[in-house]
């Protein structure tokens, strides 16, 4: 680990104990698992085989698993998951590799793309980083559209 991540997860820096917050994690977590485990989830098969495929990249488009060692793995290319990466960044931490299950970054809003699709959140509250991107949204409420090409930033 760098000297930067080892100085965040300093406990004597933090403003609350890591294993009280960790045994309360594992606590909810606890309420939740079920003895069945996986055999809980029914298979994506049949008529619904479709909605497990990415239908914006091209039919049979795979990619090697990821094997290389970094810092801090982000999962999810959402606004969330870029947003964390970049105030990593921002914390000195450059080994970071933000991991997208769909074809492109940008999370609801690679996914829902119907037409009309739009955020009820004015858009200089939801897009991230306004002002570090130098980005003015182009109205009140954003288009689904905008969102993904910003994502795409």
């Amino acid at each position: 680990m760098s000297e930067s991540i080892q100085d965040l997860l300093d406990p004597e820096k933090l403003d609350f104990d890591p294993d009280m917050l960790r045994a309360k994690y594992r606590e909810e977590r606890d309420k939740r698992l079920r003895a069945d485990g996986n055999a809980q989830y029914q298979q994506v098969a049949g008529d619904f085989e479709k909605y497990a495929e990415d239908p914006y990249v091209d039919a049979g488009m795979t990619r090697e698993p990821l094997r290389d060692e970094v810092e801090v793995a982000v999962i999810g290319g959402g606004f969330g998951g870029l947003l964390a990466a970049a105030r990593l960044h921002e914390a000195g931490i450059r080994d970071v590799r933000v991991i997208e299950k769909g074809g492109d970054f940008g999370g609801t809003w690679y996914w829902n793309r119907y037409p009309g699709a739009m955020c009820d959140i004015e858009s200089y509250i939801y897009f991230p980083l306004l002002e570090e991107m130098g980005y003015v949204p182009k109205e009140k409420y954003s288009h689904a559209p905008e969102f993904l090409e910003y994502s795409r930033r």
